[in-house]
């Protein structure tokens, strides 16, 4: 069957499984055994990280620093058992590149290693999958990959029990969902996920990717930005149980999600709400997931709420609807552009005013520069203008900073449970404790709320609280910190009372000790 011979299954220690595939199509033929990665808006090649758990042991294939030595001997997925997967030399194969930027190949007398300088045609692995989920490498002299612990070889033409690999996309888990058929994003309403949205607009289109680690072939569940999981009858509840676990599939740049009775996940009804209704996969059963970028509501300094509402950028409004939410775009070089949920883009006029009526970011005038000052922020127009707000409401790139109405307070509206992650890790609790560490192989799920441009992150009813040894979800009292959002999925935690980011270490340190935005200080959310 080639549609499930194309069904990947994932296992992984992580509570919460980090993926996300944004506009990108992953191809497993099972006929040519050939492996594509490709943008879907461009066919350009895109690269994975992911690790490769091995199916016999359960631990990860590793690259030590020492020497570069492989082994298969990783607990958990951590740096040193990320690989990035790019496209290799000859037609469908792969290049498996090591988080020291090597790569691995396989010889003609069995050697295995990872410690070539460069891609060569002993790099290129050809990946050969299974109807059970797994896949086996296979290099381009016909061997499979295979081993435990130290002992890793590339010499059988038969797929051994240590040859067979499961592939853990270690990416962000909170996404969106489009439906393939309905072409319409999934969304909170009322107690059910329905697929009725024409774009991701709001907290409600926030949904988080739930693995259950305890289930051995790999299960998936969805929960709601209320906290609460969805069942296979398309119910939500507080706590998960079998009804609420999925076994995911790919099918192309798509998935699909079978319950344990055989039914896939569908949308239902005139409204799509979201539960099991056929034993097939169709349109209907195939959805896309993609990243979900950061919302906001912007208040101008009289607390009114900047809007597209009256057919212009104003600030305006007393209340809040899906044309007082805007998405912030950030390039490489850190600049922003914000989308309206009318899918047009801030546009900076040539005498200075601004209005939400680009086609696209790419047009000249579209860029701002975002300045934080604690709770507030400054916006910089691509003129070096600073934007400040008009008598009328509407918005202008005419000042220099000082002006009272170039102060604004942005809040994220569609991050109501936070999920963290850093260069060593997802950031979690370390038991009973409290202690806040950023080196877990697990994430922990944080709610987190905004008062006045002030957010404070709890976990369970406690407080994120800074002290000489870190940070503790302890406190009963909230304790204030401030986001700047630098680059893209990214922020950095500012603790008010020190005026210090949120740093991170290898052992799992989570300090108050940061000055400026580095590797170190900003936070995947």
């Amino acid at each position: 069957n080639p549609l499930y011979s194309c069904l990947l299954q994932y296992d992984s220690p992580h509570p919460l499984l980090p993926l996300s595939l944004p506009h990108t199509q992953i191809t497993f033929q099972a006929e040519s055994t050939s492996f594509f990665i490709k943008t879907m808006s461009e066919g350009k090649p895109v690269e994975w990280t992911v690790g490769l758990r091995n199916y016999a042991t359960g631990k990860y294939l590793t690259q030590e620093a020492f020497g570069l030595a492989l082994n298969v001997n990783g607990p958990s997925l951590k740096k040193k058992q990320i690989f990035t997967l790019v496209p290799g030399s000859a037609a469908g194969t792969i290049n498996i590149r090591t988080h020291l930027g090597k790569f691995l190949y396989g010889l003609v007398d069995g050697t295995f290693k990872g410690d070539a300088d460069a891609p060569n045609a002993d790099t290129d692995f050809t990946i050969v999958p299974a109807a059970d989920g797994t896949i086996g490498l296979v290099s381009r002299h016909g061997f499979y990959a295979h081993g435990v612990e130290e002992n890793l070889r590339c010499f059988t033409k038969e797929q051994p029990a240590d040859g067979k690999w499961v592939v853990v996309l270690a990416m962000h888990p909170q996404i969106n969902i489009l439906n393939a058929n309905r072409k319409r994003w999934v969304h909170l309403v009322g107690n059910e996920l329905v697929c009725n949205e024409d774009v991701p607009w709001g907290e409600d289109a926030l949904i988080t990717l739930v693995f259950f680690d305890e289930i051995k072939e790999g299960r998936y569940g969805f929960m709601a930005s209320n906290g609460k999981f969805l069942q296979n009858s398309g119910k939500l509840v507080d706590k998960a149980d079998k009804s609420c676990q999925f076994l995911l599939g790919f099918h192309d740049n798509q998935v699909s999600l079978r319950d344990e009775t055989g039914k896939y996940l569908s949308c239902v009804g005139a409204t799509g709400v979201l539960q099991v209704n056929k034993d097939k996969v169709t349109k209907d059963e195939l959805f896309q997931i993609s990243d979900s970028e950061p919302q906001f509501t912007i208040q101008d300094n009289r607390g009114r709420f900047t809007s597209i509402r009256s057919g212009n950028l104003k600030a305006d409004q007393a209340d809040v609807t899906d044309l007082e939410r805007f998405q912030m775009e950030i390039d490489a070089a850190g600049k922003v552009s914000f989308k309206t949920s009318k899918a047009k883009y801030w546009l900076l006029g040539g005498d200075g005013n601004i209005e939400a009526t680009a086609a696209n970011k790419d047009a000249a005038g579209t860029k701002f520069g975002v300045e934080y000052h604690g709770k507030v922020c400054k916006l910089i127009g691509s003129n070096g203008k600073y934007v400040a707000v008009k008598s009328n409401g509407g918005y202008a790139a005419t000042g220099n900073g000082s002006e009272a109405e170039a102060s604004f307070t942005m809040k994220i509206i569609n991050r109501p449970e936070l999920v963290l992650r850093g260069q060593f890790g997802f950031v979690g609790l370390k038991g009973p404790s409290g202690r806040v560490e950023c080196n877990r192989a697990a994430a922990d799920v944080f709610t987190l709320k905004c008062d006045g441009g002030d957010y404070s992150i709890s976990k369970d009813g406690k407080f994120w609280t800074v002290d000489a040894d870190g940070v503790a979800a302890t406190s009963a009292n909230a304790v204030t910190f401030h986001l700047e959002f630098v680059a893209r999925s990214k922020f950095l935690i500012k603790h008010a009372e020190s005026g210090k980011y949120i740093e991170g270490e290898q052992n799992g340190g989570f300090r108050a000790i940061g000055t400026n935005a580095n590797i170190n200080t900003l936070w995947e959310y």
